[in-house]
């Protein structure tokens, strides 16, 4: 089976096979976020 035959797709989309989910990415994102400025407010 390759990426371009129809069973390869079949039941997959991004969020379940082998890629991180993008409410993960928005989840890393508001946490560095947070991090950032609390380390910006303990440091300066």
């Amino acid at each position: 089976m390759n990426a371009n035959s129809p069973e390869h797709r079949t039941g997959h989309d991004v969020d379940s096979v082998d890629q991180v989910s993008s409410v993960t990415l928005l989840g890393f994102a508001v946490v560095g976020a947070a991090l950032t400025v609390a380390l910006n407010t303990m440091l300066i």
